[in-house]
């Protein structure tokens, strides 16, 4: 009965009785949703221990930025306000100055010594004058006058330990020092420094200068400020060294927290203040410390703040405040991990409960799927069972038709396939013997066309030879002719081509040279060609004019024209005795001439239209004159129109360039040269033009017999 049965009753039968596998879909329903219930359980608790940490985690985070900012903000202003009290000593200093100078003459000063008249470590007074000075009475006056400042300076220096000096520069070459030290430079300069330029650039107003390392590992700093004379010139600044090591290992000797620490940036982004400064290796430089991009800048770009980034490895939030006086950034540091450890605590505990609950759930599960695989098990084999033999009675006919496939792929197209039933497969069957039989009947055509196919291929083969043949090929062409040295060559793109060259003496003392292209490629451009050549030679004689020549030849090429066909052509006629060379042109490339000694370059000349174009053309010749050495190199179109993968064409500029690279070679050595160029140019693109190429060189006039003489 299931023999003749229709494939599609067949597939019915076997749908009907895979619906019994609706009753696993019915449990895999069931186990998914309970299953998706445990996952919703589960994704329940986690976000709700995420909840709660992370709000946990805010709050943290919120109490920590704010106490950092407050700290730094504290710290930054208490630090400001040392460092305003030294600027508003250094702006009353510069006051009490301009009053010394515009009433000198109240006051009688005294005596100054130089730097190394002085007890080095006691606090004096001494002075310096810089190079060049010379020590007039206006100088002494004025030494005098400064010599006053000790009763004001002396008290600021004992009184304040950040005080290292107290000095003034004069914009007349005058140093004045209160210090403990006795150092004596005679070179020095205090107009050249960059704490008077800085002052004096910016009169009545205190400015403070980058911090440096003194000689000691001390960091200090300096504050000055520009002072005028009676006639409200500035007449000098006052300047003083401060050492803040003092106030900075009081700001990072603050402890925030277990991990927390206070650093100081200066204006620059320089480290100046950090619990590790005098570590060995430490750097200075803020970008050694922060790994997180673009992140420094955050440091400096605002009053205060506070930032995350990381800072020598480890994730932390920084809070910063900047010193108004001096633009420093006094920043606060602490370990994110130890703000956010006991939000990390509670969603562990979190987390160990959840893990509880979906283990219990996973269980019960478990018991759920044991029980069903049990009873789908016994009802899985029933259903194989009765696929097995629905699917048998389906199969076995295509693997039948399976084996006959395989025995035609060996050839044995005798063999058919036996119809046994009456549905699709059946209709299968014999539709397969249908295609066995027009099969058979293709391949015996394929045969037959192979045949005819391999017949053409010789007898083109033979065609080439035979072009071959009919161009000059055998070199040197005129081995006694030591006036001429020619060379040529013809590269088809099929096995025949279009393009022809030809040479050959008209007489004693002329010779010819001619290169054409066949419009089209192939057998009728080769025939076409071989008219074309024929024509030309036998039309030129030692006194014809070449215009005369292309005429007629035109015209009988027009009488049998039917394909449409036309030649480009160029024929010289070279006297070696003289050099005159005569040429005409039918619409073919312009040829490069090189003179003995020089480049090659385009000869342009007027071409006249192609060959075979147009009945009753007429044609005009051209002259030229070589002299010995000279060189003509003619080509077709297939050498400058050659295209590479990129579609780029050779071209004229490329080819004028090959040809002055080997201008000193023969033609013999030329032309593979220029052929070699070709090739590296095209790469792996396919020609799509014959490439025909010739070179002549005159290499000295022919003699001629006095016949006179020889009578």
């Amino acid at each position: 009965m299931l023999k003749n049965m229709k494939i599609g009753i067949k597939i019915l039968l076997v749908v009907l009785v895979m619906s019994l596998g609706t009753l696993l879909v019915v449990f895999i329903s069931a186990y998914l949703s309970m299953d998706g219930l445990s996952d919703e359980f589960q994704k329940t608790n986690i976000s709700l221990g995420l909840t709660a940490s992370d709000d946990s985690k805010e709050a943290l985070q919120s109490q920590a930025e704010e106490y950092l900012d407050r700290i730094a903000q504290k710290q930054a202003l208490y630090s400001n306000e040392e460092l305003q009290e030294i600027s508003r000593m250094v702006t009353s200093l510069s006051g009490y100055i301009e009053y010394l100078y515009e009433n000198n003459e109240r006051f009688e000063g005294r005596e100054l010594p130089l730097p190394d008249e002085t007890e080095d470590g006691a606090a004096s007074s001494k002075y310096m004058l810089a190079p060049g000075v010379t020590a007039t009475d206006e100088i002494w006056s004025e030494l005098g006058t400064l010599s006053v400042c000790e009763a004001a300076f002396a008290p600021e220096l004992e009184e304040n330990p950040m005080l290292d000096n107290i000095y003034v520069g004069t914009e007349s070459g005058i140093s004045y020092r209160y210090s403990s030290s006795n150092l004596y430079n005679p070179d020095y300069d205090p107009r050249e420094r960059s704490w008077y330029t800085g002052a004096a650039g910016n009169p009545d107003k205190t400015i403070w200068l980058d911090t440096y390392t003194d000689p000691y590992g001390h960091i200090c700093i300096t504050c000055a400020r520009a002072f005028r004379d009676r006639d409200g010139n500035i007449a000098g600044v006052i300047a003083s060294d401060i050492k803040l090591q003092d106030m900075l290992d009081e700001i990072t000797a603050a402890k925030i927290g277990q991990s927390g620490y206070a650093f100081v940036l200066d204006k620059s982004g320089t480290l100046i203040a950090h619990p590790d400064y005098f570590t060995e290796g430490f750097s200075p430089d803020i970008a050694a410390h922060v790994q997180t991009e673009n992140t420094e800048n955050l440091l400096t770009e605002a009053d205060n703040g506070i930032v995350s980034l990381t800072l020598d490895g480890v994730d932390s939030y920084v809070a910063y405040s900047t010193l108004e006086e001096t633009g420093w950034s006094l920043c606060i540091s602490i370990d994110k991990e130890e703000v956010i450890r006991p939000a990390l605590d509670t969603k562990n505990t979190i987390d160990r409960m959840t893990d509880d609950a979906q283990e219990l759930t996973q269980g019960i599960l478990s018991g759920v799927m044991t029980r069903f695989i049990i009873f789908f098990a016994v009802v899985g084999i029933i259903v194989i069972m009765i696929s097995f033999a629905v699917a048998g009675s389906i199969t076995r006919p295509i693997q039948k038709l399976s084996q006959n496939v395989e025995r035609i792929g060996k050839g044995e197209f005798d063999k058919k396939v036996e119809v046994e039933s009456g549905d699709e497969i059946g209709n299968l069957a014999s539709a397969f013997n249908k295609m066995l039989d027009d099969l058979h009947e293709y391949i015996e055509q394929i045969k037959n066309i192979t045949a005819e196919k391999e017949r053409i291929g010789a007898e083109l083969d033979v065609a080439t030879h035979i072009q071959k043949s009919m161009l000059p090929c055998i070199f040197p062409a005129f081995p006694n002719r030591k006036e001429i040295d020619v060379y040529a060559t013809m590269d088809p793109a099929k096995e025949v081509g279009g393009d022809f060259y030809d040479f050959f003496m008209v007489d004693d003392r002329h010779l010819a040279i001619v290169m054409a292209d066949v419009s089209g490629k192939g057998v009728p451009a080769a025939l076409f060609m071989v008219i074309g050549k024929t024509l030309i030679k036998d039309h030129t004689t030692p006194e014809a004019d070449l215009g005369s020549v292309f005429t007629q030849v035109n015209d009988l090429l027009c009488e049998s024209n039917s394909e449409q066909m036309f030649i480009t052509a160029f024929e010289g006629v070279l006297d070696l005795v003289t050099g005159e060379f005569n040429y005409v042109n039918a619409g073919h490339e312009m040829p490069f001439i090189c003179p003995a000694g020089e480049k090659y370059t385009a000869h342009k000349i007027k071409a006249g239209f192609v060959l075979a174009g147009m009945e009753g053309m007429k044609y005009r010749a051209g002259s030229m004159t070589l002299a010995p050495g000279d060189k003509i190199f003619q080509y077709t179109d297939g050498v400058t129109e050659a295209t590479n993968a990129n579609n780029e064409l050779y071209g004229m500029e490329r080819l004028e360039k090959v040809l002055n690279a080997n201008r000193d070679k023969t033609p013999e050595q030329l032309l593979p040269a220029v052929k070699e160029d070709i090739d590296l140019f095209v790469g792996e693109a396919p020609q799509f033009d014959d490439i025909t190429m010739l070179c002549l060189e005159y290499k000295s006039a022919m003699e001629v017999k006095d016949e006179r003489a020889d009578g």
